[in-house]
């Protein structure tokens, strides 16, 4: 009887360390998902306290799920020992295996929440990003009307520049003509005089 219940209690050791280890790899999981929503949200500060402050929690419940672990152990060489006291233990050791299981299914909820901020964030980012293709587009295309008016405005300049300076030149030929024909004029009316 002391052989099976001992093996019994590995058994049940065991399926506790392949928790706990996988609690230890969702933490870690969890761990690298965080950095990186950091790193790309930045903007989304309280979201990010929410998600600091249940990684702290679920740390420290592995750390205390270790913590049990190691004793878990130590009390398990105790049983081989003392064989007498092994079905007290076992009662002890399935109780703290239903504590592991609710601390697994707290963590598992914990990870749900945090999967579905790490969703909205993306989706919001995903929003972000659109919302600046657009600007970017609308702003490339502005500059792209302004640059041909302004290419507009400078062939019209180009083209007045043109019609002034013939005007221009048009006014002279007629202020000249008209001081010749002054010029003429008194001439003209000096040699009537005489």
């Amino acid at each position: 009887m002391g052989r099976a219940s001992g093996t019994r209690g590995s058994v049940g050791v065991g399926m506790l360390i392949i928790l706990a280890l996988g609690l230890c790899g969702l933490c870690a999981v969890q761990w690298v998902r965080e950095t990186r929503l950091r790193v790309r949200v930045d903007e989304l500060q309280g979201e990010r306290q929410k998600l600091n402050d249940e990684k702290v929690a679920v740390e420290a419940q592995g750390k205390r799920l270790q913590e049990d672990i190691q004793r878990i152990e130590k009390e398990r060489s105790d049983l081989m020992r003392n064989a007498e006291t092994n079905n007290a233990q076992m009662v002890r050791m399935r109780v703290d295996l239903q504590r592991a299981n609710l601390s697994l299914e707290q963590t598992n909820k914990v990870l749900a929440i945090y999967v579905e901020g790490l969703r909205k964030a993306n989706d919001a980012i995903r929003q972000q990003n659109d919302g600046v293709t657009k600007l970017k587009a609308d702003y490339t295309k502005l500059v792209e009307d302004r640059n041909q008016i302004v290419g507009k405005f400078n062939d019209l300049a180009k083209q007045h520049e043109g019609t002034v300076k013939q005007f221009n030149e048009l006014i002279d030929k007629w202020n000249t003509q008209q001081e010749q024909l002054k010029a003429e004029a008194d001439k003209q009316a000096k040699q009537d005089k005489k």
